[in-house]
């Protein structure tokens, strides 16, 4: 005897993850108290420039001082936390702060694309989380931040809220039990930290970046407390000592302390941001990265949403084969961390299994011709020559030593051989589901976008590319970056480029 098939019947609305509440639209909530031991260390950096004041404030007025700190402390610490109320419902996750600029910010459920974890040391030390939603677009003005959530909590909220977590299939969400298999699935691990990768950290730029910040905030401190007025005769008698040892010695020792000082900010940078990293597959279809020592960050995104993929190869890395892998994607997390400065062939390895373009990471490029080789010299040449001319100016005025002009000969020279490894490094390929661009810079870049993403052509030409005959052909997307650029190309390629890729939406454009 044969049964009728069920008829469909209205949805249900989602099974609320266990251990969450799910509030009434008049409840609302606060955050944790130890919020108000979060704060201030959030907030440190930009509390520096007040507390340096407070500290000399109160040499000659104590009571000032006095005064400032019992103002400034509640507004700091207990004022937010009372200020600040969320609540999670059926329809939307809203936070409410402010105390004279009162701020509502509200993320539907339809349009959450992502819920990211983050612990600094303290919500470690005091078993807290931050969460941070985002329902895509602009990264500021899309995103509902709980900044102090317990950890059972803010697990439950990303369970709950990301939005794989409703597209399970019918009978997982049926009331029939669920079987052990599925129960105890556990996420497939793509890829996880390594301590050999350490080897690529001395090579990263981001230590000179720090360094030169450090120093930027050192001197802004001496400044404040007087020091340079204090150390003028010093830095006299310093530099009439330096005017004795021969330049090229002094440049030696100044390259050497800014390579070891940028190798060792480096390697700390790398191990505070990605050591324990691990990228995990989970049964939902979300992607997972989780990294760092002392902040821990948790990112998920929907592997749905991601469009393509970006090899960066820096250039201090290329000679021991580093590189380092993003996601292009869609929705609030567009350039997801795939891979940190690894092993190339672990990039491509975890590019096979993610994005499937390992053979578009590694194939051969067509270049853009003599002109946009030209281009890239020319510029080279250009940059170098304002650094010569700087120089030899004060040498012919006798400012400097005649020895500085070797310094803007090198300068010269070396801008010149940028010059042609950006020319080298341009480039582009198509495929039959993709786009592979090659921008024209000095680390090695493969920008990989599914034809799928792509959402529309434009194209620019300033003067001196319309005089060289080529032009910079555009392709938007809603992924990444939302625009990516094949420079210096000419006009019957650009034609063919986007006749092929796209013949529906420009044929109307072109000539026979």
């Amino acid at each position: 005897m044969t049964q009728p098939d069920p008829q469909p019947g209205p949805e249900s609305p989602p099974t609320p993850v266990p251990g969450l509440h799910i509030d009434a639209p008049d409840e609302w909530h606060r955050l944790s108290p130890w919020m108000m031991a979060v704060t201030p260390v959030e907030q440190l950096p930009s509390l520096v420039p007040i507390l340096i004041a407070l500290v000399f404030a109160g040499q000659g007025a104590p009571l000032i001082t006095l005064i400032a700190t019992i103002v400034i402390v509640p507004l700091v610490t207990v004022v937010p936390w009372l200020t600040t109320h969320y609540q999670v419902t059926d329809e939307h996750v809203r936070v409410r702060s402010g105390l004279v600029t009162k701020k509502v910010a509200t993320a539907r459920r339809d349009r959450i694309r992502s819920v990211d974890l983050t612990a600094s040391l303290v919500h470690r030390v005091l078993n807290l989380q931050k969460v941070t939603i985002g329902t895509g677009g602009d990264e500021q003005a899309s995103q509902v931040k709980l900044r102090a959530v317990t950890l059972p909590e803010a697990r439950a909220l990303h369970d709950d809220l990301m939005p794989t977590t409703g597209a399970r299939p019918a009978a997982a969400a049926s009331n029939s039990p669920a079987s052990p298999d599925t129960a105890a699935a556990a996420p497939e691990v793509l890829t996880r930290f390594q301590n050999a990768w350490l080897r690529y950290s001395p090579f990263s730029l981001g230590g000179l970046a720090i360094a030169a910040a450090v120093g930027g905030i050192g001197l802004q401190i001496a400044n404040d407390a007087g020091m340079f007025d204090e150390g003028v005769g010093l830095a006299r008698d310093a530099f009439h000592s330096l005017r004795s040892i021969p330049l090229a010695l002094i440049i030696a020792v100044g390259v050497v302390a800014v390579i070891l000082v940028g190798a060792v900010l480096s390697v700390i940078g790398y191990v505070l941001s990605y050591w324990d990293f691990r990228l995990t597959r989970h049964p939902d279809g979300t992607l997972r990265t989780e990294r760092g020592l002392l902040t821990t960050t948790a990112i998920s995104f929907d592997e749905k949403r991601i469009r393509g993929s970006h090899l960066t190869e820096p250039v201090l890395m290329r000679p021991f084969r580093g590189a380092r892998l993003q996601a292009i994607a869609t929705g609030a997390t567009k350039h997801p961390l795939l891979l940190p400065p690894a092993p190339i062939d672990e990039a491509m390895r975890v590019a096979g299994l993610v994005t499937h373009e390992r053979s578009e990471l590694t194939a051969s490029l067509t270049g853009h011709g003599r002109v946009a080789h030209l281009r890239r010299l020319n510029r080279g040449f250009l940059a170098g020559l304002v650094i010569l001319v700087g120089i030899t100016v004060p040498v012919v005025t006798g400012a400097i030593p005649v020895g500085w002009i070797a310094v803007g000969v090198l300068a010269l020279a070396g801008s010149i051989g940028l010059g042609a490894v950006r020319a080298r490094h341009l480039g582009h390929r198509l495929t039959p589901s993709s786009v592979v661009i090659a921008p024209p810079t000095v680390a090695r870049q493969r920008i990989v976008v599914d034809r799928d993403g792509l959402i529309g052509w434009a194209s620019r030409a300033s003067v001196f590319q319309r005089r060289a005959g080529v032009s910079t052909l555009i392709l938007a997307t809603a992924a990444g970056a939302e625009h990516y650029s094949l420079v210096d190309v000419d006009d019957p390629t650009a034609a063919a480029i986007t006749g092929e890729v796209s013949p529906d939406w420009v044929a109307p454009f072109l000539r026979s």
